[in-house]
């Protein structure tokens, strides 16, 4: 059945809408996209309800724009939620079944799903999502598939991932006051990790990072499933802070020199000199040094780097990472970040592109609208035959 899907993600630098289409090859397309700046929001966080509500109603406003001039009436009536931000947390638990027969049966394996599912979060706390990693039976740990087994005490490994229920209200509360319902809250990073990841990628082991303005999330796959995620507190805007700091500049042209001038890495030699954007002809043109630049914005790469890695260290995964890193966000498009990925973790590293949604590749940098892709992929899956969307134009009402 035909249907359409919206994700909306209100992040720290941007407010995204993005509206997916199933094609006929069963993948899911983008047919229209819009993003304008973020206001409200810090960190990941709204901080001022009437700001963000004001930016999702220009961004809904957009896309109808667009759709309008596409000679399509459409209203958007609900979306998935893209959720990032240090309030994401992720918890392991276990759900245990015994055995009945001597064997494991498909009832058993049910049972285990269940108990795994009943882990009561704190009231403050709202589950995003449950990832099966694997079984284990008796002490046998490492099982993908343990029907049929002979053993007594069947095990299932899950990781649960959840949020701050208030940052939730916070931003259902910003869509309800732009008339645009949330259908249900993701977590940006494994979402970006469904756009641009393989299955032989997953097994093999792989890392995605999702940089985004005011916090990186992670993800982390091994043997096929989910072996680690969070959110570090440290994202793009950090950079462009500790920019405006070092040069005493405003924040518009501390972003304009990272993105046209800086580099993740640091170049020996020289001390080429950058004008500082947005300079006025009728001062005195200031500029700064390409390699004090590289310098500042470098510190604050590594420090984020340093933190993935203990991350990764303490779950065990830094010598299992075997298809290396996966860039992902707009801080991916930071030049050279790859190579210095590569050098602070010892793996190699890509900018990760969504191949799994189509309608992106004329998009400037495809890679920092990843995570809202992996949500229209998400509602695709599991909700192919609800339909979020009400079309006038093709006669789909809600």
């Amino acid at each position: 059945m035909s249907g359409f899907y919206a994700a909306l993600e209100i992040g720290t630098t941007r407010t995204v809408l993005a509206i997916g289409e199933p094609g006929q090859s069963g993948r899911v397309g983008v047919t229209c996209l819009a993003e304008i700046p973020s206001t409200g929001v810090r960190k990941s966080q709204i901080l001022d309800i009437n700001q963000a509500t004001q930016s999702v109603r220009s961004v809904l406003g957009e896309i109808e724009r667009k759709q309008s001039d596409a000679g399509v009436s459409m209203t958007v009536g609900n979306a998935f939620l893209v959720v990032s931000g240090q309030h994401v947390k992720v918890s392991p638990c276990s759900g245990v079944a015994q055995v009945k027969g001597q064997r494991v049966s498909q009832a058993d394996m049910v049972e285990a799903a269940e108990e795994s599912r009943m882990l009561a979060l704190p009231k403050d706390r709202e589950l995003l999502d449950i990832e099966e990693q694997d079984y284990t039976l008796d002490s046998l740990r490492g099982i993908s598939s343990p029907k049929d087994m002979a053993g007594r005490v069947l095990t299932l490994n899950t990781l649960h991932i959840h949020a701050d229920r208030n940052r939730l209200d916070d931003a259902r509360t910003a869509a309800d006051g732009a008339h645009l319902e949330i259908r249900e809250p993701l977590f940006a990073a494994t979402c970006a990790a469904d756009a641009v990841l393989e299955a032989h990628e997953r097994r093999d082991g792989v890392l995605v990072l999702d940089l985004g303005g005011g916090s990186t999330g992670y993800a982390a796959y091994s043997d096929g499933h989910l072996a680690a995620a969070g959110v570090i507190g440290v994202g793009g805007d950090h950079v462009t802070n500790d920019i405006a700091h070092a040069f005493q500049t405003t924040q518009a042209q501390a972003e304009a020199l990272k993105t046209a001038s800086a580099s993740a890495t640091i170049a020996p030699g020289g001390d080429e000199r950058v004008r500082l954007p947005g300079s006025s002809a009728l001062m005195e043109t200031r500029t700064v040094s390409r390699y004090a630049l590289c310098v500042v914005v470098n510190a604050r790469l590594r420090e984020l780097l340093a933190m993935v890695r203990e991350r990764l260290a303490e779950a065990d995964l830094l010598q299992r990472l075997h298809a290396g890193v996966v860039l992902t966000g707009g801080g991916a498009a930071m030049r050279d970040f790859d190579a210095l990925v590569q050098r602070e973790l010892g793996l190699d590293a890509r900018i990760g592109r969504p191949i799994h949604v189509d309608g992106l590749s004329d998009t400037i940098f495809p890679a920092s609208y990843a995570a809202i892709a992996g949500a229209l992929a998400y509602a695709h899956r599991n909700y192919e035959e609800k339909p979020f969307l009400s079309s006038l134009f093709r006669g789909l009402f809600r």
